[in-house]
């Protein structure tokens, strides 16, 4: 959505917002509309599939070097980002050699990478392990939903996943519909709850240039698992 919302689940009416974060889809919005002409989400979302953010992100292997000893010794890879847009510092004209596509990407992957962050942190503080994704900012946004799944993934090592569900958009105006009924949740035990579980599905390719600091695409990681959906793509 515009900003971000973090809320515990632990059963039927059972649940409370416990963070936040300023940093969300409406901040990944309205900066796309100072730095491109795009004139809709889906279009800028278009945009970003062509972009190239190693462009853009000063990456681990320009400040060490791509063949440096050190990056053995410190256990990192050359193609992890080290500052978002921070490769445009040290450039005397920062647009130069820019184009439209490759700061939309790298303006989604920050983005993402922050509710990925948020999200993941308070489900340590809160000792959960399935967090679900939910909002308009991933219509349709292939992108950010599967760096969120493998970011969830690699910064746990495994023990928790991300999950993505179906008609994600209007989960906030359906349950504040069902509460100014006052229409009753159907009956399930708090047990059953959360274990309707998603469809697994394939993980689409990622650019390695797109890895931050802590992550790595590595072959073979699941994409997350979420209700099955066809994708305009």
């Amino acid at each position: 959505g515009t900003g971000v919302s973090i809320l515990r689940v632990d059963g039927p009416r059972k649940h409370e917002r416990i963070s936040g974060s300023t940093i969300g889809g409406g901040t990944y919005w309205g900066l796309c509309r100072l730095l491109t002409n795009v004139e809709s989400f889906e279009d800028v979302m278009k945009l970003a599939e062509d972009g190239d953010p190693s462009k853009v992100d000063l990456m681990i292997g320009d400040i060490y070097g791509k063949g440096s000893d050190a990056l053995e010794k410190l256990g990192l890879s050359a193609n992890l980002v080290a500052s978002s847009f921070g490769k445009l510092i040290a450039k005397q004209n920062p647009a130069e050699g820019l184009q439209q596509e490759d700061l939309a990407r790298a303006l989604l992957l920050l983005v993402t990478n922050n509710i990925g962050q948020v999200a993941y942190l308070n489900a340590q503080i809160h000792k959960t392990k399935r967090i679900y994704f939910v909002g308009n900012f991933l219509r349709q946004n292939v992108i950010s939903q599967q760096r969120l799944s493998f970011a969830i993934n690699f910064w746990s090592a495994g023990k928790n996943e991300a999950l993505f569900l179906e008609h994600e958009g209007y989960f906030g105006a359906l349950g504040a519909f069902l509460l100014s009924q006052g229409i009753p949740h159907p009956t399930s035990s708090d047990k059953d709850f959360g274990k309707r579980r998603s469809h697994t599905r394939s993980r689409t390719q990622t650019n390695k240039a797109d890895l931050t600091p802590d992550l790595e695409m590595e072959q073979g990681l699941p994409f997350g698992r979420r209700r099955a959906r066809t994708y305009s793509r």
